[in-house]
């Protein structure tokens, strides 16, 4: 008998680990496109992550026993974060920004953390505390629409008790071995400690990052241990992370393009296709359609042109690129990286077929609990492809009109709402003009529901910062309110000849503050 037992227990460890295993690594992203000829497209999602914002000292320390910085010999300022955001509004994109957070202490509060800096306990920021870093920080807070405030680290490599450093501030990578949980766990407390300087905690309304890139790809990937980088993100709010998994191949990650959950977050792979990190001006090399990842490599000096004056024509090279990804039909440019993740996490999951040109089956009940445990999944996109004078006259699934709309670049982006777990109907027709009423999604901010009666409209939305929200509505509105007092009503206008309504809406929580929007009539 007792042998008996001792077979079941190791057949259900066995099983139990290989499901464990297996769940953690996520197939690649191998769905097709093209569903049909003529037919809706099921599209790749595509964003930038942009490493090292936060450094104000560009030059790099790699050689000095110090971290590795921008790798650009100046002083990083203000107008380098208006580049990024110019960016981010010419492509329609809120932009991925990743940050190290140890030049913009005020307070010093790193002193008590040796292995933090190269300086140690003789942590000195005394040459970087002034005016611009408060100026620095107001800026990325007023235009969170356009630029996320990510998480990449504090002092972004790792000092033993000899001071001497090794790669890199969240696993060793010229070890192979990790980090102690309690030193991690302090990183995390001291990148709070510093956001709050700015008003950022979490007492002034504000969540943690979302998103996590870890410096030189060191990443604890241990999704069948209680301690992994994950399982500490996790517990701070964080859901997402990418980072280039051949730098930790000894951990067994998931493959090239490929991605998996680790104790409550989802990482994905991420390459770079060509642009060095510390080059000014330097975009990817390889043709676009020809990427292994969705989510690309990028670094803040590749944004930035050598000198202001040429500044206008990098910027215009960047929003050109996004364009000819748009243009592309592989490829949409995410809203945002929840959008991303979203449509990343979908076309590993649910199955989508289009049996007949307008009618799509979309089966999304293999998509992981986790994802909805730890709120990840947002907006499905479809996307119609438009000839000149077309337009996408009706949406519905399973019956219930879908109302949220755009256009770009001959194509029209359907936003469908955050789906269950099991089958749906999506129906679509074209025509010559659009529906009567749609919420027109040229913003960044995400709609996840619209609810329609006879009295009134509700938008269940979440917002980044403020921005627009634009309506086509053949009723004149009466009154507009929202849910979540940290969700404001600025203003709003209405155009009878167009149709129009126009809604400025500010988000408080700098990560996106949730709420349901009502429109009376």
């Amino acid at each position: 008998m007792n042998t008996i037992v001792n077979k079941l227990v190791l057949i259900t460890l066995f099983v139990g680990f290989v499901f464990t295993s297996v769940f953690a690594q996520i197939p690649d992203g191998d769905a097709p496109v093209e569903l049909r000829e003529g037919g809706v497209l099921f599209q790749k999602p595509f964003q930038i992550a942009i490493d090292d914002l936060g450094w104000i000292q560009g030059s790099s320390l790699g050689d000095e026993n110090g971290p590795w910085r921008a790798g650009v010999k100046r002083i990083i300022d203000l107008k380098d974060y208006q580049a990024v955001i110019d960016i981010g509004k010419g492509a329609g994109t809120r932009m991925q920004g990743l940050f190290i957070l140890s030049e913009l202490d005020r307070l010093g509060v790193i002193r008590d953390y040796p292995h933090m800096t190269y300086q140690q306990e003789n942590w000195d920021n005394s040459e970087n505390i002034g005016p611009m870093q408060i100026e620095i920080m107001n800026f990325v807070k007023a235009n969170a629409a356009y630029l996320e405030f990510g998480y990449h680290g504090v002092g972004h490599e790792f000092w033993d008790e000899n001071g001497q450093r090794t790669r890199a501030e969240y696993y060793n990578t010229d070890e192979n071995t990790p980090r102690p949980k309690e030193l991690m766990n302090l990183n995390l407390d001291v990148f709070e400690n510093i956001m709050a300087q700015y008003g950022l905690s979490r007492s002034d309304g504000h969540s943690f990052p979302e998103v996590f890139v870890p410096p030189a790809y060191g990443y604890y990937w241990n999704p069948d241990s209680d301690y992994s980088t994950g399982s500490i993100m996790a517990e701070r709010g964080l859901k997402y992370v990418n980072t280039n998994f051949a730098y930790i191949s000894e951990l067994n990650p998931p493959g090239e393009g490929s991605g998996g959950f680790d104790n409550g977050v989802l990482v994905v792979d991420r390459q770079n296709f060509g642009n060095p990190w510390y080059e000014y001006n330097s975009f990817p090399t390889s043709p676009i359609g020809s990427y292994s990842t969705e989510v690309i490599e990028t670094h803040f000096p590749n944004l930035l042109a050598q000198d202001d004056f040429l500044q206008p024509q990098v910027t215009q090279k960047w929003v050109d690129f996004y364009q000819e990804v748009q243009n592309h039909k592989d490829h949409y440019v995410a809203k945002n990286t929840e959008q991303f993740y979203s449509q990343w996490l979908y076309r590993r999951f649910a199955k989508v077929s289009e049996s007949r040109t307008g009618v799509v089956r979309i089966d999304n009940s293999a998509m992981p609990q986790v994802v909805y445990d730890q709120d990840m999944l947002g907006n499905m996109v479809l996307t119609v492809p438009l000839t000149d004078g077309q337009h996408i006259r009706s949406a519905t699934l399973d019956g219930k009109p879908v109302s949220v709309y755009f256009e770009d670049t001959g194509y029209g982006f359907v936003y469908l709402p955050i789906l269950e777990q099991k089958n749906y109907e999506f129906r679509y027709e074209i025509g010559n003009r659009a529906s009567d009423f749609h919420v027109w999604l040229d913003g960044t901010y995400n709609v996840y529901n619209v609810e329609l009666s006879p009295n009134k409209t509700e938008i269940t939305l979440k917002m980044y910062g403020t921005q627009d929200v634009k309506i086509k509505t053949d009723r004149t509105p009466r009154t507009l309110s929202t849910s979540n007092e940290r969700l404001k009503v600025i203003s709003y206008s209405y155009d009878q000849q167009t149709n129009i309504l126009v809604a400025e809406i500010s988000g408080h929580d700098i990560q996106g503050e949730t709420g349901v929007l009502t429109i009376t009539y």
